[in-house]
């Protein structure tokens, strides 16, 4: 494995809170990043911020707000590029994340500027649609899956599935490991999707000490959720799969439900997920390093993630 960049978006700040990125490599070399940033989470002061990296010297932009300064705290930002070129900004929008509404803006000059912001579904009142932490998928038949949950009553997962370039969605079933709708902050939630010859697959993150998952044949019926031999300390998880098939999962190796958030690191899987070996810690030192995105694309592996809520830490791996 091959290091190519190891590097903060923006200097490390005492005077502002940020989390929860995403990242997309575009089609020119450049990397865009999205995070919420503000005084705190959940604060009436928190954006979506974007920055993007030149690959000639390896510099981030000043990040720039991209959402709505409407009072409202806003959280959760994901990017998806459609095939037609043109990228989906989704976002959570809500005071409360029970209460959460999604919000999309589009992209058409490869993330230098976005549209207005519109509501991914009118008048839902779900707690959020489309994907709530990480990426969205194209799947084989050229429709578009995105990992979703909710946190109302129990944490539960479902999936939304857009068959005309992310405009509209169709929700599945609820896949949920207890019944008890009375429960609060146990469950599992911010699922990460991938597709294989045998289906369909979701890990998720969990309050019970273990990365779950479940599969489907086709996006749309899920098996009931399964812990895995993998540890989670109730915090993101996220992962990509390479063109051999590999799986690289990135999370929080801790089985302690909201145990520390360090070391951050990399887990490759040769047999679709059934097992993980630990192929490097990206960061091991106190502090909290959490909320992985990782992308794949030519050749190369992209990870961002949150520093110590001061900054946003990125990575570009080759020669996995």
């Amino acid at each position: 494995m091959k290091i190519i960049a190891n590097e903060f978006v923006f200097p490390i700040t005492e005077e502002r809170s940020c989390h929860a990125s995403h990242i997309l490599p575009l089609s020119d070399e450049k990397v865009f990043c999205v995070f919420f940033c503000g005084s705190r989470e959940g604060a009436s002061d928190v954006r979506i911020y974007g920055s993007m990296r030149n690959p000639s010297n390896g510099s981030w932009s000043t990040p720039t707000p991209i959402s709505e300064d409407d009072g409202i705290p806003h959280w959760n930002p994901v990017l998806f590029e459609r095939r037609d070129g043109a990228v989906l900004l989704f976002y959570k929008v809500g005071d409360k994340i029970a209460n959460w509404k999604t919000r999309c803006k589009i992209s058409y000059d490869g993330c230098v500027s976005f549209g207005e912001s519109f509501e991914l579904a009118e008048n839902d009142e779900s707690g959020g649609r489309g994907p709530v932490r990480n990426k969205a998928i194209y799947l084989k038949d050229g429709s578009i899956l995105a990992p979703a949950s909710t946190e109302k009553g129990d944490w539960k997962c479902f999936f939304d599935r857009s068959y005309d370039g992310g405009i509209t969605w169709e929700k599945t079933p609820s896949l949920r490991i207890f019944q008890d709708t009375e429960m609060t902050k146990r469950g599992i939630i911010q699922p990460s999707l991938w597709e294989s010859n045998d289906g369909i697959h979701a890990l998720m993150r969990s309050s019970e000490g273990r990365i779950y998952r479940s599969d489907s044949p086709d996006g749309q019926s899920w098996s009931q959720p399964y812990p895995t031999s993998m540890p989670n300390n109730n915090s993101g998880i996220d992962l990509a799969i390479l063109p051999d098939q590999r799986l690289i999962l990135a999370c929080n190796p801790v089985t302690k439900n909201w145990g520390a958030r360090s070391p951050l690191s990399l887990f490759v899987s040769n047999d679709n997920g059934s097992s993980f070996e630990l192929l490097s810690h990206l960061i091991t030192m106190p502090g909290e390093f959490s909320y992985p995105a990782v992308v794949y694309k030519n050749g190369a592996l992209h990870v961002s993630f949150t520093h110590d809520r001061k900054t946003i830490q990125y990575f570009c791996l080759t020669e996995l």
